[in-house]
């Protein structure tokens, strides 16, 4: 399934998820509980049992004792009610005491589990869908920030078990007083109806508030990031973020004040529905102890459950929120994972990836549209790069070139048409596979705070300590001579906020990453996606110059096609073919003295430039 049908089926998703996907995201926040810790989930399972029972029968132990009392015959009877009394609520402060300590354990291990798994599930997604699909990236970001609901589960099922057991008894005991006080908990159905329309308010608020909280995140980060400092303060712009990042918050507060402003009101008229119901029952227990048909122990044990119902009604309807809550962020994952998700109609992988490029790479009517996005980024392109060459792509901004290169490094899958690698479909390859034959350096480069070593070396992690390797690498990519310029060489820390760490300049920081891409030392494909841009020319004439005469020996050894992304056009003239794209389609191909002559748009690109530098 390519990135944009997923895009679209994710689309067609109902949110809030629909009860069948609730029932599915219950199962899935139990197993997430469970599978953290069995051991502390069996205890929780426990403790709240106890709990239950404890607290459900101090009523009755209560009744026992006052009838004890009244009746005249206090003794044994009153003193083993008493002790029960004693008992229980010595048991119920021992079980939530010892409770606490287990919620709070197993909350910590569910979420570091959820953590992991969110890792897991994301970094193993081989395509860009989850990034560059705004709906998508959305519910990520909603999961991450609701990742502790997902520990909350387990002790949002037991308190709804508790709850229940406790009801249950409670309706066992007011019956036996009168048949009649079980219609008390019917004045408290209301709450637990609203409790669905209460809890969509809590839904409803963070879907309302993601786009401001999300824009209040990125000024915080603005606002405190060291890359922004410098122009922040020239341009003064630091009292608008301020003022922005207020007016934010305001919004978001709003919108939750409003919300709960409603679900407030909605409440309150529940509870005092239950009220009435309440004072009925005293009253219906009291007409009958003055009539002798019911004890002063029942008017008690009445007294007591009825109000543990209002607080039994109300609680079931909190947890029933809460419970709505974790079943939102669960839905949350279920999604993820669908969108995620390969198509039974998308080829399987697990065909070999060729030892050596013999024909090379052929791209067949590809086409690629951006999820969210009208307008195709790449057009029906159809293309042969030969093994052994060196191809440059050219183009104005959001010609297709960066497209592309993803294409060929598998983070995209074409919408339609398919990339040949050797006659066989890249979509049947073992991505892992594909992945560990290619090497790419990025314009839009990570900086990895680590040792320079290690930053080096997680371009090949079987190379991540072998500092020969490393050196190598920096040679290829021109940048020798850093490891001398750092106060550590190779163990030197990298990244100022770390202690003794060290900071690079832009193209410091350009050349790691083109190391990092040399670590490699027989890649079949290398995508070099304008790694130069903060290198000036003449270095990027001179590094280039370096990677002709090594992609001419790889040619030999394995066939490795290099694909260049430049806007320097020195550079590219030394490419074997040069592919111009302009609208997301090949409009013209060939070498640099082919393109010239031919006098379109290649040509006239290139006089532009030449004519700057003259």
């Amino acid at each position: 399934m390519s990135d944009t049908t997923q895009a679209q089926s994710g689309a067609g998703q109902a949110w809030p998820p629909a009860p069948a996907a609730s029932a599915r995201a219950a199962r899935r926040m139990l197993g997430f509980a469970w599978a953290a810790d069995r051991r502390l989930a069996a205890a929780a399972f426990v403790l709240v049992a106890v709990q239950a029972l404890a607290s459900s029968l101090l009523g009755l132990w209560l009744k026992l004792l006052v009838d004890s009392i009244t009746s005249g015959r206090a003794g044994a009877g009153a003193l083993e009610a008493g002790l029960a009394i004693a008992v229980s609520i010595a048991a119920q402060a021992a079980a939530e005491s010892a409770d606490s300590q287990v919620r709070i354990t197993l909350l910590d291990r569910t979420k570091h589990l959820l953590d992991r798994r969110l890792l897991e599930l994301v970094g193993g997604t081989p395509t860009l869908v989850i990034q560059e699909t705004p709906r998508h990236l959305r519910q990520l970001e909603l999961l991450q920030a609701e990742s502790w609901e997902f520990g909350a589960a387990v002790p949002a099922v037991l308190n709804s078990a508790t709850t229940l057991v406790r009801i249950l008894i409670t309706l066992i005991l007011l019956a036996s007083v009168s048949p009649l006080l079980l219609a008390l908990p019917v004045f408290g159905l209301p709450i637990v109806i609203l409790s669905r329309y209460t809890a969509g308010l809590f839904s409803t608020g963070s879907e309302l508030a993601a786009e401001p909280s999300r824009r209040a995140e990125m000024l915080y980060y603005l606002a405190a990031s060291r890359p922004a400092a410098k122009e922040l303060r020239l341009l003064r712009l630091p009292v608008e973020l301020q003022r922005r990042f207020a007016a934010e918050h305001d919004e978001i507060r709003r919108i939750h004040v409003r919300l709960n402003a409603r679900g407030i009101m909605v409440r309150l008229a529940g509870r005092m529905l239950f009220l009435i119901g309440y004072f009925g029952a005293i009253v219906l227990v009291t007409h009958q102890a003055l009539a002798g048909t019911a004890s002063i122990g029942d008017v008690a044990m009445t007294a007591v459950l009825a109000g543990q119902v209002l607080t039994l009604v109300t609680g079931s309807a909190e947890e029933a929120q809460t419970l709505l809550r974790t079943l939102t962020a669960a839905a949350r994952y279920l999604y993820l994972e669908q969108v995620t998700k390969p198509s039974a109609a998308q080829p399987s992988g697990g065909a070999a990836v060729p030892l050596r490029l013999t024909d090379g790479i052929r791209l067949e009517g590809v086409s690629y549209t951006y999820p969210g996005r009208a307008a195709p980024t790449l057009q029906d392109v159809t293309v042969r790069l030969p093994a052994g060459t060196t191809v440059a792509l050219v183009g104005d901004n959001g010609a297709g070139k960066t497209t592309l290169v993803k294409l060929l490094a598998g983070l995209c899958t074409p919408d339609c048409g398919r990339i040949l690698v050797d006659g066989t479909d890249l979509a049947r390859l073992d991505v892992a596979d594909w992945r560990l034959r290619l090497s790419a350096g990025f314009q839009d480069h990570a900086r990895f705070e680590f040792s320079l070593q290690r930053a080096l070396g997680l371009g090949h992690l079987p190379d991540l300590d072998d500092a020969d390797a490393a050196r190598t690498a920096l040679e290829r990519a021109g940048a020798a001579d850093l490891p001398a310029a750092l106060p550590a060489g190779l163990a030197t820390q990298l990244g100022p906020a770390w202690p003794g760490g060290t900071d690079l300049s832009g193209g410091q920081w350009q050349k790691l990453a083109i190391g990092r891409a040399m670590m490699r030392a027989d890649p079949l494909l290398l995508l070099l996606d304008e790694p130069t841009a903060a290198i000036d020319a003449q270095s990027e004439h001179e590094l280039f110059t370096r990677w002709t005469r090594a992609a001419r020996r790889l040619r030999e050894r394995s066939g490795a096609i290099t694909v260049l992304v430049s806007h320097r056009f020195s550079t590219v003239r030394m490419a074997d073919v040069i592919l111009v794209l302009q609208d997301g389609r090949i409009c013209e191909q060939g070498s640099h003295d082919e393109l010239t002559a031919a006098g379109g748009l290649y040509a006239e690109l290139f006089e532009l430039q030449a004519r700057a530098y003259r």
